[in-house]
């Protein structure tokens, strides 16, 4: 006696009814346990058997629940799966010739149903086969018996007693082939790619349609062909040699891209995959081969070698501006004349040579890695330290101090932003601008600050300086990139191109930012009594949108005539910034809210923003909380501006903000405003 004959017996008694879960089990001192199972995990046996228990009982007759729902005063919760709910319930005892129930044959499905009479006599003969293995009293099978042993198609054991159920079974294997082909069939004629069976000499057998339409030929005319007819020559020996390394066993399958000669008398590019098949003496029986045309890319890819000889000729011929890409070790790639001209250097002399350290100063560097270890709590090296924001997404403008190769040196703005292909940093791209002329006009500022005695006009004479010059160039800068853009818009397709129109916007945002945080300590707008409660009104209608999306729940607690004296431009800002950040970092796996509150104390309006969102780490960061450029999630649209900005202006109003915040938990910011 088998074991795999009682899973079998199970899964025939499943099958026979179109049952999804059957079960055999054994009772010994009134405890049933699982014998075999189909259709479950054995570890799920055991509460299927409880289940069945109770609906069983001692019976010893054939006991059907057609559907469980619909059975009055039933109170038992029927077991389930991840993909199945029990309806249907049948338990068949197992009963000895002496009448003693040996166990049951049980069958589950999720949907009910009625058998018939041939299903009920079906499974009388599972049943009462089941029950003389049990009973090890059928040691031997009659003779007149035929016994089936072997595999089904899906490679499931198969094992089956009796005349009419080995006829049966034997139909439905033929049935069962004869579906396999036809699914083949289907899935080799309307494959998407191009799929061909060859002999061992290269001689089509059979082809389907999309490799008529690739090679242009009809079936007709490839079966008069070989493999070697239409392939192009250049191509021939590398394929051949392939299929006798995989005739030899040397091989599992090969893939190489080839060439083919259309019958129109183009070429046609395409990847070829080659597989083989043998009998069991191990003669080769057919080759399968799957086809892809790359035609179609082969041209894109020459037309991008085109763009990319157009884009280089436009950046050599970028004179004002520094632009070196590199590799992710900081190995110089690309050196365009802008760069030669500022640093003196010609771009042999650097390519695939040295980093870009070379033109910085090496103290300057050192300051910089001590800052980014304080930042982060780890040390920096060498190249690192000028490519690190990049890597990970940051702003990454910043003012140095470059040497050319005479000696000499002069400041620039440097942006620096990370070159990616599928997603995967594969260089660093860098764009510098020579700001001698601004740092003179910075200079010309700082004599006029030492000079004047009043500090508002000298705050005016240094926004009017920087936002001139400063702008002038980078506006100058966005022209020509938007004059470049315009005039040759397939250029920008080019992901070098891409990249250096971002560095550019990213110039020109920071220029923007450093203007209006300026701008702040030089209010001269009137202050006036605003009601606090209004403006939050105002700009959680505007945010509506964006409030449904992240589904924030907003709850406002502020009295009527909330009344502050204030810029109201500024309160505006402030509101719009702290709500923002509240649907910016909400938390990802809880339910969100924001409370916004207000109340009077001492000399002040505190008005309160507090969130259940993603929190900040105040031990690590707190120092640098309001500093500029400063971010502290992952979000790729931060920028370190806004919490900076809204605390230059709570101040400039002559209030203070402050903050509290659990990492994953809250944070709450306080904002103290003076109220009349």
């Amino acid at each position: 006696m088998d074991v795999n004959e009682f899973y079998f017996l199970a899964k025939l008694a499943a099958q026979v009814t179109d049952s999804k879960i059957s079960l055999i089990t054994t009772l010994e001192e009134n405890e049933q346990s699982a014998m075999a199972e189909y259709g479950i995990l054995p570890d799920q046996n055991s509460i299927f058997v409880s289940f069945s228990k109770a609906l069983l009982g001692e019976t010893k007759d054939i006991l059907i629940f057609e559907n469980l729902e619909q059975i009055q005063n039933f109170t038992l919760s029927p077991p389930f799966t991840k993909d199945i709910s029990i309806q249907f319930f049948i338990g068949i005892p197992l009963i000895q010739k002496e009448g003693v129930v040996l166990g049951y044959l049980i069958i589950f499905d999720e949907k009910s149903k009625k058998l018939n009479e041939t299903q009920i006599k079906l499974l009388g003969e599972i049943t009462k086969r089941t029950s003389d293995l049990i009973d090890h009293k059928t040691n031997e099978l009659p003779m007149s018996e035929l016994i089936l042993q072997g595999r089904s198609p899906n490679d499931s054991t198969l094992s089956v007693f009796g005349s009419n159920q080995a006829i049966t079974e034997i139909k439905k294997i033929e049935r069962e082939l004869r579906a396999t082909e036809a699914a083949f069939r289907g899935n080799f004629d309307n494959a998407a790619i191009g799929m061909a069976l060859l002999d061992e000499h290269g001689k089509w057998l059979r082809v389907n349609k999309r490799v008529c339409d690739i090679i242009g030929y009809t079936e007709a005319e490839l079966m008069l062909l070989t493999f070697q007819d239409i392939t192009h020559p250049d191509d021939l020996n590398a394929d051949l040699t392939y299929l006798e390394e995989l005739v030899a066993d040397k091989r599992m399958f090969y893939q190489m891209e080839k060439r083919y000669l259309h019958k129109n008398g183009n070429i046609v590019y395409a990847i070829l995959a080659v597989s083989m098949v043998k009998n069991e003496e191990g003669k080769v029986l057919y080759f399968v081969s799957q086809i892809i045309d790359i035609t179609e890319w082969k041209l894109v890819e020459k037309k991008l070698k085109i763009a990319l000889a157009k884009n280089q000729a436009i950046l050599d011929a970028s004179t004002l501006v520094a632009i070196i890409s590199t590799d992710t070790d900081g190995i110089i790639t690309e050196f365009n004349h802008g760069a030669e001209k500022m640093l003196g250097y010609l771009a042999a002399e650097l390519i695939g040579k040295f980093t870009p350290q070379i033109f910085h100063i090496e103290k300057e560097v050192e300051k910089r890695g001590k800052l980014l270890s304080s930042e982060y709590n780890r040390q920096f090296q060498g190249f690192e330290i000028l490519t690190y924001n990049a890597k990970i997404g940051k702003p990454n403008t910043l003012e140095w101090i470059h040497k050319r190769k005479d000696g000499s040196t002069f400041p620039v703005l440097l942006s620096i932003t990370a070159v990616k292909q599928n997603d995967k940093i594969s260089g660093y791209l860098g764009m510098a601008v020579d700001i001698s002329e601004l740092k003179k006009a910075e200079a010309e500022i700082q004599s006029l600050l030492d000079i004047t005695s009043e500090q508002n006009n000298r705050l005016k004479n240094f926004t009017n300086i920087v936002s001139h010059n400063l702008r002038s160039h980078s506006f100058g800068i966005s022209g020509m990139m938007d004059i470049l853009q315009r005039t040759y818009p397939d250029y920008f397709q080019n992901e070098m191109m891409s990249l250096l129109l971002g560095a550019t916007e990213n110039l020109k945002r920071t220029i923007e930012d450093l203007t209006a945080v300026i701008k702040v300590n030089l209010a001269q707008e009137n202050y006036e009594l605003v009601d606090i409660g209004q403006v939050v009104q105002k700009n959680l209608e505007s945010l509506a949108l964006q409030i449904i999306e992240s589904k924030l729940k907003v709850e406002v607690n502020l009295e009527d005539q909330c009344l502050v004296r204030v810029i109201p431009a500024y309160l505006d800002s402030i509101v719009l910034n702290l709500i923002t950040n509240a649907i910016k970092y909400k938390a990802k796996d809880r339910d969100s809210f924001l409370k916004i509150s207000g109340f009077r104390k001492n000399k002040f309006l505190e008005v309160q923003f507090e969130d259940n969102g993603q929190g900040i780490d105040l031990k690590k960061h707190g120092d640098k909380l309001f500093g500029m450029y400063k971010t502290f999630h992952e979000n790729k649209e931060a920028r370190g501006v806004g919490l900076f900005i809204s605390k230059n202006q709570i101040e400039t109003m002559g209030g203070k903000i402050e903050v509290e915040s659990t990492v994953g938990k809250c944070t709450k910011f306080t904002v103290f405003l003076p109220y009349e």
